[in-house]
């Protein structure tokens, strides 16, 4: 005769994930979704920062451009390339477009035959003024 054999499993037969297990892995995806979605709001705030450089930086080349390209004589450097508001002093001059104000002073140099362009585009962005600036030395001849 033979004995009937029996089978005991010394462990538990887990078929599934238990509900610990599964509130565990959602709070594992949950931060790390959190985590992409912040780094998203921070690359679209250095996006947007560094298209204002660009555009101050643009606007800092025009206006440099504009003064380089004039011919100078003294009645230039204090008429054409003024533009003064009526406001400011008679040494710097001012321009503004689109949220952003472009300063400039035209000085003479040491040796009396060149002009120093100091050149600085001021805009405010999120209560914070910023500054791109700019130096050029051109001759008087």
């Amino acid at each position: 005769m033979t004995k009937p054999v029996r089978c005991t499993s010394i462990g538990h037969d887990e078929a599934g994930m238990t509900l610990i297990e599964v509130m565990v892995a959602s709070v594992i995806l949950l931060v790390g979704l959190l985590g992409l979605a912040l780094m998203q709001v921070h690359a679209m705030k250095a996006n947007a920062s560094a298209r204002s450089m660009t555009e101050a930086a643009n606007f800092a080349s025009d206006r440099v451009e504009q003064i380089m390209s004039a011919v100078w004589t003294e009645e230039t450097v204090d008429s054409v390339l003024s533009e003064n508001d009526p406001d400011t002093p008679e040494d710097i001059h001012t321009a503004t477009s689109d949220g952003y104000t472009v300063n400039w002073v035209v000085r003479d140099a040491s040796d009396k035959q060149s002009k120093t362009v100091n050149l600085s585009v001021l805009w405010t962005e999120e209560g914070k003024t910023h500054r791109v600036s700019q130096v050029v030395v051109r001759t008087m001849h």
